[in-house]
């Protein structure tokens, strides 16, 4: 009674314990709350590791970056994970995968109701899928259900890091909406995950490598597509199928080749929310509205490029944007592949601009535009009503010629276009390694 394993000793050694991680706990957001008043509220690793002295004192603690802005804080035997952004996971909310098995439990346990939310879960290894079997996806969108924010839909709410592993051998045969490695992302995070090249995609609506939706301030993050994807319907991007307002998908990229029917993006199909960062390599097809970061952009696209060739049969062509639309921007980006569209609104940056809140600023364009109809541009295909400032294009591009003149957007010859970084702003540098044939590069880059 006394000091067996349910004894009066031993519980009371539990419950002190747990009160030593409380405290614990407390203590370590309450130095993140010190580190992100001092500044931005992405983490600095000096600030936080200055803020959990003062709040743990002499207690001696091992703090290690991720290398995505997270960090893992072991304090004695005890782990933490701690976001970019702050939120502070507890050991026993941290899940690792390691095999094929284990994936599909965690994938199970989302579709039957789990979202996970206030866990961590993490890839310690590569996995490879039985290339033969369906792959049903991590969170569903129920076949009956009108609205992805339907309550009774089973979306995963908790933070999934591959720790930059690879997951091979996805097969997705299924047109039903909302598939990928996820279907539902809601208030998640999704990071560092590589989806491999030896897949079989044939999907249907709202499809995407990583996620077929992205809802309710979900982040994606560093994850790349490798994969050949293939789509019957609309909204198919290599990272993501849908992105809700107020989503991020930063530092993604895709290399796989993609072909969709309509609204159709290297990145994104159809994004209202935050892309920054990301590039496309994949060659794209798509009947219509089809860009090399997305296919519909009514959000916010930044620091981003594409080197794919974008080809539609119809119209909405863009290098970053098939039809840029409502209040949807395109700030500091640039492409520089060939964009052909047999239709109209054919154009470097944007097929259509169509809305007074529309923005694309800061851009350039040197790929090679291709309009049956002569309805192209070197910045847009065709302008509705948006704003355009501070554009550069390469001279003869469009047809042979020029294409359609819009305010803000400026043809320079293919030295001036060398030399464009300083008018471009603190967002571009010079290429001087070469890498872009000479023309100006993100500074990221």
């Amino acid at each position: 009674m006394v000091v067996g394993d349910n004894g009066i000793i031993t519980q009371a050694q539990i419950a002190d314990k747990v009160t030593t991680q409380a405290q614990q706990k407390e203590a370590i957001e309450l130095a993140v709350t010190s580190a992100q008043a001092q500044g931005s509220l992405e983490l600095d690793k000096t600030k936080l590791e200055e803020a959990l002295q003062s709040q743990l004192g002499d207690i001696e603690y091992v703090l290690t970056e991720n290398g995505d802005g997270s960090f893992l804080l072991q304090i004695g035997g005890t782990n933490y994970y701690i976001d970019y952004l702050g939120e502070v996971v507890t050991q026993e909310n941290m899940i690792e995968i390691g095999s094929v098995d284990e994936l599909k439990s965690f994938r199970d346990d989302v579709n039957s109701g789990n979202t996970y939310e206030g866990k961590y879960i993490s890839l310690t290894s590569d996995i490879t899928l039985d290339s033969n079997e369906e792959w049903e996806s991590i969170g569903i969108y129920l076949t009956e259900n009108t609205s992805v924010l339907d309550d009774t839909n089973k979306p995963f709410k908790g933070i999934f890091d591959g720790r930059n592993h690879t997951i091979d051998g996805i097969k997705i045969t299924s047109k039903e909406k909302g598939k990928g490695l996820f279907g539902i992302l809601n208030s998640g995070v999704i990071k560092n995950v590589i989806i491999g090249e030896n897949c079989y995609i044939d999907a249907g609506i709202s499809f995407g490598a990583i996620t077929g939706y992205a809802c309710n301030d979900s982040r994606i993050e560093n994850c790349i597509n490798k994969a050949e994807l293939k789509a019957n319907n609309t909204n198919f991007g290599g990272i993501v199928g849908t992105s809700l307002q107020g989503c991020t998908i930063k530092k993604c990229s895709n290399l796989g080749n993609i072909e969709g029917k309509t609204i159709v993006g290297g990145i994104v199909g159809n994004n209202a929310g935050n892309v920054s960062y990301c590039y496309n390599k994949g060659n794209m097809f798509s009947e219509s509205s089809v860009g090399g970061i997305c296919g519909v952009n009514t959000g916010k696209i930044e620091m981003s490029y594409n080197i794919g060739i974008i080809t539609s049969q119809t119209t909405n062509v863009g290098g970053i944007t098939g039809a840029l639309q409502n209040e949807g921007s395109i700030k500091n980006c640039y492409n520089i592949a060939k964009i052909t569209g047999t239709g109209s609104n054919v154009g470097g940056i944007a097929g259509s601009i169509f809305n007074e809140g529309c923005l694309i600023h800061n851009c350039y364009n040197i790929g090679e535009v291709r309009s049956n109809n002569n309805l192209g541009g070197a910045i847009v295909g065709v302008f509705v009503a948006g704003t355009i400032q501070n554009c550069y294009y390469l001279e003869n591009i469009v047809n042979g010629g020029n294409g359609i003149h819009v305010k803000g957007a400026i043809s320079k010859t293919m030295e001036e276009m060398k030399q464009i970084d300083n008018l471009l702003g603190n967002d571009f540098k010079k290429d001087s390694q070469n890498s872009n044939n000479g023309y100006p590069v993100l500074t990221w880059q």
